[in-house]
């Protein structure tokens, strides 16, 4: 099977011409998202509104935190020279290249034909971009990464760890698609375990992401109590409150179960963690592994 492409949208061809001046709300949709157009397409988001002020591609940009054209362009500013500063526009290749490579090793050639990648600027008057400590991702369209930064002094050295996240996600896609309607709090734990001990045998524990919490005893105990109890419940929005917590889930209008922040991402770390001892499977051999064999192998809630 051929390499896979690894393609960079030119992102910072698009913000030097915003210190220009020279950008429109257009400019933002053409020539920033129409590259990653499949990638709205799947999830039902127009590049354009049929009508004024309809949900396009902006406004879902904005509800996930990143800077568009109607925000201040100081913003553009202060931020695009520390994003160029974590050199993490020289290094994407090396992590999708390196996250190939592990699963090369285990004899899985990844049925994509090219990877593509967007660095964007993240909104700093952003709620979510605040909680996440200025970063986050989204790989859920195997074949479409987008890393969306807000850059500061602790997620400036944690960017290609959160890019070897949102690139196990595309792989693990490929293997056991995600059904935003029939997804479990199993497979949503499972999910972003496995991203994130990818992410760390591939980086380091050091630069594990601010989603999972150094809880205490107590507050594991209790909170895969919580989980155990409801980890079959259904359907994006219902297992979302399981996996943010309560104070994301009243905030985004999902009924709250008792969590803290993270939660669900914290125990499926540990899930994982659980799981590569129990089976002695690598993180690769993990990520193409079905949810009910991971949880039953595990023994995380026995």
């Amino acid at each position: 099977m051929e390499k896979v492409r690894i393609n960079l949208i030119n992102s910072l061809d698009f913000y030097d011409k915003c210190l220009l001046g020279k950008v429109s709300e257009n400019s933002f949709r053409y020539e920033l998202m129409q590259p990653m157009k499949t990638m709205w397409d799947y999830l039902n988001v127009p590049l354009k509104a049929t009508e004024p002020n309809g949900y396009d591609v902006i406004m879902a940009s904005e509800m996930l935190g990143i800077w568009t054209p109607r925000k201040s362009i100081q913003q553009v500013k202060d931020n695009l020279p520390e994003l160029i500063e974590s050199k993490i526009f020289e290094e994407y290749q090396e992590v999708i290249t390196k996250g190939i490579d592990e699963f090369e090793k285990i004899g899985y050639s990844i049925p994509l034909e090219e990877i593509n990648i967007n660095i964007l600027l993240g909104d700093k008057d952003s709620k979510d971009m605040e909680v996440n400590k200025g970063y986050s991702g989204f790989g859920g369209i195997p074949g479409y990464i987008m890393l969306m930064v807000v850059p500061n002094d602790f997620n400036k050295k944690r960017l290609k760890s959160a890019l070897a996240h949102e690139f196990n996600h595309n792989v693990r896609f490929t293997f056991e698609p995600f059904n935003h309607g029939d997804v479990t709090v199993e497979e949503y734990l499972v999910l972003e375990g496995l991203a994130e001990c990818f992410a760390e045998e591939m980086y380091g524990k050091e630069f594990i992401g601010p989603w999972i919490e150094d809880f205490d005893e107590e507050e594991m105990e209790y909170s895969m109590e919580v989980i155990k109890e409801g980890r079959k419940t259904k359907g994006f929005g219902e297992v979302s409150a399981y996996m943010f917590g309560d104070e994301v889930a009243k905030k985004r209008g999902y009924s709250p179960v008792g969590l803290s922040a993270n939660a669900g991402y914290t125990i499926g770390y540990h899930l994982i963690k659980q799981y590569l001892t129990n089976s002695n499977k690598s993180i690769a051999e993990a990520t193409l592994t079905p949810t009910e064999e991971i949880i039953r192998v595990s023994k995380f809630f026995d």
